[in-house]
């Protein structure tokens, strides 16, 4: 006899010194884990804010390009640069007209500031004079490109493009303006943005005093700077820029700071603040002193807790698992918990009593089930063994009618049974599920040779199979049903005309066979629930969907997701059915040990 060792101490003061021994680690952890939580916490914040704030500079940079559009497409602008409207010898009244159109859209508006650029500047030396005084445009590489080439940009400019006209870097978005009739280039239009409107939008994320905002392009220089220093980023910085969304720890002016930046219209700009880690952390200290003081409280209140647990829960929990025992010895009775107290409470230990004996219950139900399909199982193995009929009866009853017809010079009798014949057999397969796509493709010829004779008109079908894949193995019965759908609802009122096209080759290692009609095509809606197990279309019923639904199935069935039917159509045009099958080993016979079933 075996004897059973047990532990010193009951379950009840297991779980007090467990719990004890718990409350000590917390007060290590605890304060750890809060200032980091909290930190992270902050820094996620953080992010967040600047996250947000670059979604609203695209928003509102996306409505500048879209005003610059508006405005390039205005009758007004179209006719100032159209040349077939202004007379070239008046330059004074030219340059007139573009001047007093540019003030009265930049006097109206306060977000942005556009400049009007003829497309050859030194045409128009009057204009150039009165508005940007000595500035050589067309020497500019920027105005060079976007006069070329027409592909719109957005730039910084600074006093190096003009110390006149850019006093601090200025962000602007560069457009060729084209002729709306012809497409011709006229001009180039500058939208910038007002620098006083990045300060709106980005000065409202500054939570600390220390803390460095910048708007920088994708070269590292910035288009505004909370500081006032407009100088190109250091290069450790700009290489921390790379993704589209970051926030890191980096050395910042000598200080460790906490890096935020997130993309701003692609990778055209990046928005960006730099906080000191000790500016960050200052809300932080607070929280440490209001944690130590509810861990005191935690620990007065644990010591009670402890006792109340163990007394509670400890006591039924030992009661459930004699009831268990009991149920091994009871043959799985389910009234062996029904004369327990605690199955009544609420709580917890209520529900893990009821649970008990609702499993069971649920056991008893199962075992009872399993015994029933047995029963059943062997019911049904005999009625398959009492109708079963041998095949070789079959084949060798066609053969007998085959040259009974011949005798009796009925050739045509011969043909549909000698074809009838090669359909039983190869549909059969032996019993094997997977056959060859040679035997298929013979299976189906027989298939449509027999419709031939049965519908007593010609049946057009061209069959397009690739050499290389004859010999795979293919599971059987899956191109037949297809061929048998666009015979009786592709083609069946084309008469002569009607065609069928059967497709097979290897695309991106897989078997893939199209059966292609020229008839009327499926409509979307019946097309949508043709593949659809849980559909009760009438149609897919009445017209044969049955078929294509069990090749889809047993498809996915044995293969998984990646395979089985897909269906093209186009009202008036025909319809595809696209067949997707994986390429097995060439020795494969059954699937049984090469896939999984799904489900």
């Amino acid at each position: 006899m075996i004897e059973r060792t047990r532990h010193p101490l009951s379950m009840r003061y297991r779980f007090m010194l467990v719990f004890f021994a718990l409350i000590v680690i917390p007060f290590a952890l605890v304060g750890y884990l809060a200032w980091s939580k909290s930190e992270k916490t902050i820094r996620g914040s953080h992010l967040d804010s600047v996250v947000q704030t670059a979604k609203n500079l695209d928003n509102f940079f996306q409505y500048v390009v879209n005003e610059q559009d508006k405005i390039m497409a205005s009758d007004e602008l179209q006719a100032l640069f159209d040349p077939a409207r202004n007379d070239p010898a008046d330059e004074i009244a030219y340059s007139n007209k573009l001047i007093a159109y540019a003030d009265s859209l930049n006097y109206s508006n306060k977000l942005f500031r556009i400049r009007l650029f003829p497309l050859h500047p030194s045409e128009h030396p009057t204009y150039m004079r009165s508005a940007y005084g000595s500035l050589d445009l067309e020497q500019a590489p920027w105005f060079a490109d976007i006069a070329a080439n027409g592909r719109p940009f957005w730039k910084r400019f600074d006093s190096a493009d003009h110390p006149n006209l850019f006093v601090q870097p200025t962000l602007g978005n560069a457009k060729r303006l084209h002729s709306l009739k012809t497409y011709a280039p006229l001009g180039v239009v500058v939208m910038e943005i007002r620098p006083s409107i990045l300060e709106e939008f980005i000065h409202p994320m500054r939570q600390f005093r220390n803390q460095e905002l910048l708007l920088v392009d994708k070269n590292g220089f910035p288009v505004y700077s909370s500081n006032g220093r407009y100088q190109a980023v250091e290069p450790g910085l700009l290489a921390e820029l790379k993704p589209s969304l970051a926030s890191a720890t980096i050395d910042h002016d000598g200080r460790k700071s906490l890096l935020s930046f997130s993309a701003v219209m692609g990778d055209e700009l990046r928005l960006i603040s730099i906080v000191p880690n000790k500016d960050l952390n200052n809300p932080i200290a607070v929280l440490n002193k209001v944690t130590v003081a509810l861990l005191g409280f935690y620990f007065l209140l644990s010591l009670f807790l402890a006792g109340y647990l163990t007394v509670t829960y400890t006591g039924p929990i030992s009661q459930l698992v004699r009831r268990m025992k009991a149920m091994t010895r009871s043959d799985f009775k389910e009234d062996t918990l029904a004369d327990t107290r605690y199955a009544d409470r609420s709580d917890e230990v209520g529900l893990l009593y009821r649970g008990m004996s609702a499993m069971v219950g649920e056991i008893h139900r199962l075992l009872k089930e399993t015994k029933d399909s047995e029963k059943r199982k062997k019911q049904l193995e005999f009625q398959v063994l009492a109708y079963q009929i041998n095949p070789h009866f079959l084949y060798n009853t066609l053969d007998t009618i085959r040259w009974k017809a011949e005798a009796h010079n009925v050739g045509e009798i011969g043909d549909i049974v000698s074809s009838l014949g090669s359909l039983f057999r190869l549909s059969l397969n032996g019993g094997r599920e997977l056959t060859s796509v040679e035997r298929e493709l013979e299976l189906l010829k027989a298939y449509v040779d027999i419709e031939k004779t049965r519908r007593s008109r010609p049946i057009r079908v061209t069959y397009m199979i690739e050499e290389e894949i004859r010999g795979l193995p293919l599971m059987r019965l899956v191109l037949q049903p297809l061929v048998e759908n666009a015979i009786r609802h592709g083609i069946s009122g084309k008469g002569e005309t009607g065609m069928i096209i059967v497709q097979g080759g290897l695309e991106e290692e897989k078997l893939v066979f199209r059966v292609t009609d020229n008839g009327p095509g499926i409509p979307e809606e019946i097309a949508g629930e043709l593949l659809s197990p849980t559909s009760e279309h009438p149609r897919k019923e009445r017209e044969g969907g049955l078929g294509l639904i069990n090749v889809h199935e047993r498809l996915q069935h044995y293969f998984g997701d990646p395979y089985g039917l897909e269906i093209e159509s186009e009202a008036g045009k025909g319809a595809t059915i696209v067949l997707k099958h994986p390429v097995l080993p060439k020795d494969a016979t059954d699937l049984d040990g090469l896939a999984d079933p799904v489900g």
